[in-house]
Parts: C-alpha cells; sequence; structure tokens
C-alpha cells in the first residue's frame, strides 16, 4: 500500500511538472515556444512517458488520481526556471521506474 501511494505521488509530480511545458507549443505562439524547445521536448517526452506508464500500470482508475494530482502540482508549482522543473520532472519519473 505504502509502495502504491509514493508511487502515485512521483507519477503524478512528474505529470504535473511536465504539463506546462507540454502544452506550450498548442497555447504560446511566437519566440517563447521557439526559445525554449529543447526543455519542452524533453518536457513533452516526460509527461507523455508518465501518462502512459500510469495508464499501463494499474488501469484508468489509478491514472485518473495520478492526472489529478498532476494538475494539482501543474497549478501549485510556480514554472520560473523550466530547466529546473524538467529536470524534476525527469527525476520523478526515473524514482518511479526505479520503484516499478
Amino acid at each position: 500500500m505504502f509502495n502504491l501511494a509514493i508511487t502515485c505521488l512521483l507519477l503524478a509530480a512528474a505529470l504535473g511538472l511536465s504539463l506546462r511545458r507540454f502544452s506550450l507549443p498548442y497555447l504560446a505562439k511566437g519566440e517563447i515556444a521557439e526559445q525554449s524547445s529543447p526543455v519542452t521536448m524533453v518536457a513533452s517526452a516526460v509527461f507523455l512517458a508518465a501518462l502512459a506508464l500510469a495508464v499501463s500500470d494499474r488501469g484508468l482508475w489509478y491514472a485518473a488520481v495520478a492526472i489529478g494530482g498532476g494538475l494539482l502540482v501543474a497549478l501549485v508549482f510556480d514554472h520560473d526556471n523550466p530547466r529546473m522543473t524538467a529536470a524534476l520532472s525527469v527525476a520523478c519519473l526515473l524514482s518511479y521506474v526505479a520503484l516499478r
């Protein structure tokens, strides 16, 4: 039970920390999206991998909880430093894979 909670929190953190950068090319126009494209590529890969792992590992209910937690993290966490945010999301995803 403890392992399930920790892995859900790690996936939620990975989803939430990479969500804003994942959605940046779809919402922002102009130089902002072009200047941060390497960080956006990493964040998009982390977001899609975390989403796929959330659905495939435990099912849709687990994925719904992880996505809901990720949305809360995305709303609460301040994204002033995009490289640090991408690095934290990668660390959370790697920790999840190690605990899995």
